[in-house]
């Protein structure tokens, strides 16, 4: 056999190893962590999960965050950062290493409980996988998602003392909307999305709006401009609640 075809045998051997090495199940991790708000009356938050399951739940809790967040690869370790400037509390969740490709069997699920007690500005990176953004109760001032790789399902519904707005970008795979039923919404979607499957909304100007819109004092104007492959917007009924 000839040296460069030794060299090309070797290289693959010790691609194979590797991979058969990072394929190797790791233990499970379990991590909590809990956030205080230190004296902040509102609170920017952003979550930057580059892959994996993430859910976001609104609580009647004092701190800004408690967290549960399980994983089995040191890159997907997660580093919180809470700093205070003035009245305003700025939460940064994200794994310990930004960049990699994971290899073989990946567990990375983050459990994320936010205050309903104070306003908030929520930044979500989604990156690839599924996630579960139950936003019922929060406090919300702006709303920004970025949808990554998979499935993602957003509940709104419920009452909101306030107007705010919500931006969804990018994103291959799927999205569901839950939205309030007597809080007016109004739905701009863009891209290349597949199909909208539009339940409990009427569609006029480019919007899809829901009977309460022009109505309410308090408007949800969301704005969505992503190549997912379908997107099902519902407007919640008293006969069907969400649990």
């Amino acid at each position: 056999m000839s040296s460069s075809r030794m060299r090309i045998v070797l290289i693959i051997l010790a691609l194979t190893a590797l991979v058969a090495a990072c394929d190797e199940p790791r233990d499970v991790r379990t991590e909590t962590q809990t956030v205080a708000l230190e004296g902040a009356t509102r609170a920017e938050v952003g979550l930057h999960m580059n892959a994996g399951e993430l859910r976001v739940h609104g609580a009647d809790q004092e701190a800004l965050l408690e967290a549960s967040f399980e994983y089995n690869r040191d890159r997907d370790r997660p580093v919180v950062d809470y700093r205070r400037f003035g009245d305003k509390g700025t939460l940064q969740v994200r794994r310990s290493r930004r960049n990699g490709i994971p290899f073989g069997r990946v567990r990375n699920r983050w459990d994320l409980n936010l205050s309903k007690a104070v306003p908030l500005d929520l930044d979500i990176d989604l990156g690839a996988g599924q996630s579960d953004l139950d936003l019922r109760g929060l406090k919300l001032q702006r709303v920004e998602i970025n949808m990554g790789v998979g499935e993602m399902t957003l509940d709104l519904q419920g009452p909101h003392q306030e107007s705010f707005n919500v931006k969804i970008a990018g994103g291959v795979g799927s999205g569901k909307l839950y939205l309030p039923l007597a809080v007016g919404v109004r739905v701009k979607v863009d891209g290349g999305i597949g199909s909208v499957n539009a339940h409990g909304l009427t569609k006029q100007g480019g919007f899809y709006i829901n009977d309460a819109y022009g109505k309410s004092a308090v408007v949800i104007d969301v704005d969505i401009n992503a190549g997912i492959g379908s997107l099902d917007l519902s407007v919640e009924s008293p006969a069907r609640i969400r649990t």
